[in-house]
């Protein structure tokens, strides 16, 4: 059966929905332009939705490719969500349901900034700093692993859970607006960063290594600058290094590499002169 637009009453198969999530996951950020930002990459990933249901009607078609080109911009994995709730819409807007141009968008635009702060919390903020910990102490114990697991971790991370919220999201439809705007998820957000900050601060704490060699000595008594400074605040020379570097690439836009400079420079002069 077709409906007036000459689109088919059958729905999407999984096979598309598959071919959405991987055009999302693969062209979201290769197709990209300062002035819309990922837009391009959302309307791509839009394509097997139009070729279903608009290969006969070229006016349908057009104005669906045209529907997706305003600015749009979101955390990747998490917002993967987006991409199957609107999936969803332009199904039953194409069966000849009452879902307008306008409607789209405000679900697009009403989801892609929660949704991105929800995303960089769980995806920037609290998982790569478990796993850098898992990399870094397989590398610490010799094994080749540790260079690797990241990359390997977070990828098969960030496919399982793009994968399955935009499954999740065609399924759920609107009904994952309320979800995801509730308060239930504001409140796993602030969990999930105070989560990662625990962790990067474990990471601090154990990763890091300097020491003071500096001594005072006299005919009475020999005084460790290191133990008084542990006796004080344990860990203090890490956390301070750990700062510099914070407001050395936040506030004097310091590039990675040049705070590697700032680091060699600060261990060299402090190893010739023996205070570290």
């Amino acid at each position: 059966m077709s409906s007036e637009n000459g689109s088919t009453e059958k729905s999407l198969t999984k096979p598309e929905l598959r071919k959405i999530w991987w055009y999302w996951f693969k062209y979201c950020l290769c197709v990209f332009g300062y002035e819309r930002l990922q837009a391009p990459g959302f309307t791509l990933a839009m394509t097997p939705v139009f070729d279903k249901y608009y290969s006969n009607n070229e006016d349908e078609m057009q104005a669906a490719l045209q529907r997706h080109t305003v600015f749009f911009n979101t955390n990747i994995p998490v917002g993967a969500v987006i991409v199957g709730i609107v999936a969803s819409l332009e199904e039953a807007r194409a069966k000849g349901a009452d879902v307008s141009d306008e409607f789209i968008n405000n679900i697009k635009v009403g989801l892609m900034g929660p949704l991105a702060g929800i995303g960089d919390a769980i995806t920037q903020a609290t998982v790569p700093p478990i796993l850098l910990s898992i990399g870094i102490g397989l590398a610490a114990g010799g094994n080749p692993l540790g260079a690797v697991f990241f990359v390997l971790a977070y990828t098969v991370f960030n496919v399982v859970v793009s994968y399955t919220v935009l499954m999740q999201g065609y399924h759920m439809g609107t009904n994952a607006v309320s979800f995801f705007l509730g308060e239930k998820m504001a409140k796993i957000q602030e969990a999930m960063s105070v989560l990662g900050l625990t962790v990067v601060g474990a990471i601090t704490a154990s990763y890091i290594k300097c020491t003071l060699k500096l001594e005072y000595v006299s005919e009475f008594s020999t005084v460790n600058f290191q133990g008084v400074l542990d006796g004080i605040f344990p860990k203090m020379i890490p956390i301070a290094l750990t700062l510099l570097g914070f407001y050395l690439l936040k506030f004097k836009k310091f590039t990675a590499v040049k705070l590697i400079g700032v680091y060699i420079v600060i261990a060299v002069v402090g190893g010739l002169f023996g205070i570290i």
